[in-house]
């Protein structure tokens, strides 16, 4: 079987994102024999082998044949027009993107010899050659969903006070986004889902067909042994200039909380602050470490609801942010951490919670509907501010033997889920296309 694979996602902002991190773990754990009998074509945008932006550096490409298409770039404008002129370049470019859901991908020209095409990133438009049959993984359509919070109908955005032409402008953006989902739902010849939830979603919203939807969990790398080395992590500390990174360790006779991820509305990270708070004015002796891309300060941190809370914080000094950290500070940090908590109201999958426990972490985490599918009742729920403070407490004053249980427990239920698994069920049902 010849397999077509758009690798671009790995040359931009998804690099080391969701759909990043998605492709590179089912090339990486792609099974040796499916490496010895399929052939790979990759697609990618230009790039040169020397630069760090080069997509095959983050792939096991270890017996394994394959060959490197290079993409045309989009006939996107990036003039800058006066005043109100710059629209009509906006419109173009909506157009071109338009042009290509329904005729297909215009970046993509040789498809010699390719029987299947995946396509990992559902915000880019299938290929236009017909004969081709094509797959693409979907995620979620959160910013669909949570309307109130990410694309917001003409309604809620004149409820919140914006004119007629804004109220307009957001509606735009809300049938763009939903519009170039469903041509490519309906394109595609195999839609492969996350999790049950998000293929309920793309059936109930995007007017998917429940029969080529096929659910192929994501799955978690199983950690080497747990290693008590100290590690070296860089804080950003609030100075005359901002916030700054400077070295700095954790106290280890100190228990601390962990946050890892964005600052999205939906996860409600000023629960967890306000949980922090209470814990403190009570005597807990603990610290809260916020990682992420976005966690270098309040003031970096986009969310309004968020950044208040963090300012108005009494214990701002004992909250620690150290921004984006490599695999291995984070996995240290899952390893010796009082809790996980994740206090989000919506995922795809919830593949926080899962690394958080393969790792031994304990969890405390909202209810949603992803998590409870993917982890079970691993994790300790709450529903609010006063119930994370509960159940820290709780994990506070717990017995050693029993929090040895309780992370053997989480342990077991994230093992189910591992990449090998995940690249075996795409291949197979990839297999079955052609």
């Amino acid at each position: 079987m010849n397999i077509g694979i758009d690798i671009s996602s790995l040359q931009g902002a998804h690099r080391m994102r969701g759909i990043g991190y998605t492709l590179i773990n089912f090339i990486n754990n792609i099974p040796a024999a499916e490496r010895r009998n399929n052939r790979y074509v990759f697609y990618a945008l230009p790039f040169d082998k020397d630069q760090a932006d080069n997509p095959l550096s983050l792939l096991d490409l270890k017996n394994m044949e394959y060959e490197v298409r290079y993409l045309k770039r989009r006939s996107r404008s990036s003039r800058t027009l006066p005043g109100k002129l710059y629209l009509l370049v906006s419109v173009y470019n909506q157009l071109v993107e338009l042009r290509d859901q329904y005729l297909g991908d215009s970046r993509i020209k040789d498809f010699r010899g390719v029987d299947v095409f995946l396509q990992t990133d559902q915000s880019q438009s299938l290929p236009r050659k017909r004969r081709v049959k094509k797959a693409l993984i979907v995620y979620d359509i959160i910013p669909f969903v949570l309307e109130w919070d990410y694309l917001w109908s003409y309604s809620t955005a004149r409820t919140r006070g914006f004119s007629r032409k804004a109220a307009f402008r957001c509606q735009t953006r809300r049938w763009l986004y939903a519009h170039k989902l469903r041509v490519c739902v309906k394109q595609a010849d195999l839609l492969l889902a996350i999790s049950e939830v998000t293929k309920h979603d793309f059936v109930r919203a995007m007017g998917a067909a429940e029969s080529k939807i096929v659910v192929t969990p994501l799955g978690v790398s199983l950690p080497k042994k747990k290693s008590d080395q100290r590690i070296a992590f860089r804080r950003y500390t609030a100075t005359s200039w901002g916030y700054v990174p400077y070295d700095f360790e954790l106290d280890p006779d100190v228990p601390f909380i962990l946050f890892v991820g964005g600052a999205d509305r939906r996860r409600k990270l000023e629960d967890l602050v306000a949980a922090f708070n209470n814990l403190r004015a009570q005597g807990v002796n603990v610290k809260l470490v916020l990682t992420g891309d976005s966690m270098k300060g309040p003031e970096n941190i986009a969310t309004e609801e968020v950044q208040s809370a963090l300012k108005q914080s009494s214990y701002l000094d004992d909250i620690i942010f150290m921004g984006f950290v490599d695999d291995a500070a984070r996995n240290w940090l899952y390893e010796h951490a009082l809790a996980f908590v994740f206090p989000s109201r919506y995922e795809g999958f919830g593949l926080p919670v899962l690394e958080a426990m393969v790792h031994g972490c304990l969890v405390v985490s909202y209810k949603n509907e992803a998590t409870l599918e993917v982890a079970g009742e691993a994790p300790i729920y709450a529903d609010n501010a006063e119930g994370l403070r509960l159940s820290l407490l709780e994990l506070i004053s717990t017995s050693g033997r029993a929090l040895e249980d309780m992370r053997q427990i989480s342990f077991n239920q994230a093992k189910k889920y591992d990449w090998s698994t995940t690249s075996k069920k795409i291949l197979s049902e990839l297999a079955k296309l052609t």
